[in-house]
Formats: structure tokens, sequence, C-alpha cells
């Protein structure tokens, strides 16, 4: 999003020292510091000496707007540091999916603390008012977005990927039965397991089918993944939207899903990819059989309507303009 609205207005970001992005930008508008790593509490949760110089750079450069785009404890220490600001949060989950008690709690702080907010889906709208007795008008729906590359033809290899961090809500037990009905078809399964997905990790080495990375991997490494498979799998047993979803627009890959929270309004069904009933592990099975015949032809236009669908929905450049306009006509 900074590039997009770089430099013609007058923006900055704030960030991890040493980001991971490839495309994190490095002009005199971005500035990094050693924030901890993880939204939770954590050792580095203390470092109030690096809080207080984020709280001083916003101040010295008169930063009227503050924009929370990731749920962050220090963004609660931030908003009460820059009372003088505007500011406005991304709810990306409602309901946290892993039950984090004290993520929840602050969701629900920043939340009541800000000015505005964005919201990831549409779906959810009335549940986010409702659950933090918030005025509607005060919840703008904003789709996820990203930097996106020219498109990319399929590599027509006939793999096909989960990606992403392996929690026990994204299905992952759904996943083996799937593939233990589509012995034919080579697996990809790429993200960090936590301790509870351990077990399931270790189940899905043994099919010989199956490649599992079991680490999170760099910004490279993932763009290799999606641009050596075919299609993108998601056998989530609960969602709000996801951005693997995004990713795999981005990289021109069509997708397919167990229909569960908002993930219908970021897969159109037979277009870009297909929704299949939640925990319907037969019919997903199905389904990848049957487009793991599909034509050259049939694959590249899938891939292709991925791409134009995912451009006009969540790239930074078409929403741009939108996004800065809920930012600055939200009033204190």
């Amino acid at each position: 999003m900074f590039e997009a609205l770089y430099p013609k207005h007058k923006i900055y970001t704030v960030g991890l020292k040493n980001p991971k992005s490839l495309i994190a930008p490095h002009t005199d508008n971005n500035f990094y510091f050693d924030c901890p790593l993880r939204p939770g509490i954590t050792k580095g949760t203390f470092r109030l000496r690096v809080l207080r110089k984020i709280a001083k750079t916003i101040k010295e450069h008169k930063i009227k707007y503050l924009y929370f785009e990731s749920m962050h404890l220090w963004n609660v220490l931030l908003m009460m540091l820059c009372p003088r600001t505007v500011k406005v949060v991304a709810v990306h989950d409602v309901i946290p999916h892993d039950k984090n008690h004290a993520m929840a709690a602050c969701n629900f702080v920043t939340c009541k603390m800000a000015d505005h907010i964005i919201l990831r889906n549409k779906k959810y709208k009335k549940v986010l008012a409702e659950k933090y007795r918030l005025p509607e008008r005060e919840i703008t729906c904003l789709e996820l977005w990203r930097h996106f590359p020219p498109e990319m033809c399929s590599p027509h290899s006939g793999k096909f990927l989960c990606f992403g961090r392996i929690r026990k809500y994204k299905g992952f037990d759904l996943l083996e039965g799937i593939i233990g009905r589509t012995p034919q078809i080579q697996y990809q399964v790429v993200g960090e397991p936590d301790e509870e997905s351990i077990a399931i990790v270790n189940k899905l080495k043994k099919y010989p089918n199956v490649f599992v990375d079991d680490r999170e991997v760099s910004d490279k490494e993932m763009e290799n993944y999606f641009k050596g498979a075919d299609w993108v799998v998601l056998p989530y047993a609960s969602a709000t939207q996801s951005g693997v979803i995004v990713d795999a627009c981005k990289y021109s890959r069509p997708v397919i899903a167990f229909n569960v929270g908002a993930i219908s309004e970021q897969v159109k069904e037979g277009e870009t990819g297909f929704l299949v009933p939640q925990k319907d592990v037969k019919g997903f099975a199905n389904v990848i059989s049957k487009v793991n015949k599909f034509s050259a032809e049939e694959l590249d236009d899938f891939s292709h309507n991925a791409y134009m669908f995912g451009y006009q929905k969540y790239a930074a450049e078409a929403v741009a303009e939108c996004f800065l306009s809920t930012i600055l006509s939200t009033k204190y």
C-alpha cells in the first residue's frame, strides 16, 4: 500500500527491524524498529525505550493519522502515547481462531480506542458491531490487499499446494482424509505447525504423495511454492477470510476450499476455483480429482480468472484511493 500511495501522498510506515518481505520499502519515510516479533506478551513487549522512540518519531513528523494493519499489544500503548492522532485499526478475525484470550482482549480494547475500524470482509460487519458494541458507521469493509506482480502462467505441474501456518482450525485432519482418497495427486504442505499440530504433520509425512516443509519459509520460498503449483487447497474447518487466497490470486493460482466463514466472498465458483460444503471430505477429494483432469487450456483459464479477479479486488493499486479516503474522512 505504501508504494501505491507514495510519493503522491505524504505517508510513513513503521515496522519491524530487518523486515522479511522482499518488497519492504526503504525511503526516508520508512522507519524500522526492534519491536517484539509476537503480538502477545513476550520479553520484547517490555522494550519501553523502543516504544517511546516510535511515539517520538510519530510526533516529530507531525503524523495525524495512525493506521494499524495487524493486531499487537503495542498498538494499545502507541494509542495512549499519541493521543492527538486519529486512530484506525484493521480487524482480520472478529473471533480469534486459536481462542487466544489475550489477543481477543487486545482486539476489543484497540477497537474501542479506535476512531474507525477497517474490517477485512463484509459478512462479519454486524457481528463485529454487536460483539464490540460499535456503531456500524464506524466500520468500513475493505478487502486484504497485496502488491501484485505480472500475471503468471500455470506450470502444469500437477501439484496441489496447501500453504500457511499449520493450525487445528485449518483442517489438516480433514486434509488427511482428502489425501487418503486421492493417492494419485501430488500434494505440497508448507507451513510452521504449532505444538498441537505436530502429530498431524507427522501423519502427513508418511503419505508417499505428500511433500511437507514444516517451517516458516521466506518470501522467496513462498513465491516459488506458489509458482510451482497448479492449484491451492484450503481444507479449513473454520475461517473468517483467508490471506492465502489473496496470495493465490496474486500468483495466478485457482483455489479449492471448504465454504466456511466469508471465503465465499473470495472465490468465484467455477471461475477462480471451487467451494465445497463444510467438512465434505469426499466432495473435496472428488473436486481435486476432477480438476486434475482439466486440459491445459481449462487450467490456464482458471489461472487467468484468479489473477484478474484478485487484481481488481486485492491489488493495492486498485484500492489505494478508497483506503486513503477512508482514513482521511475519519474524525476524532
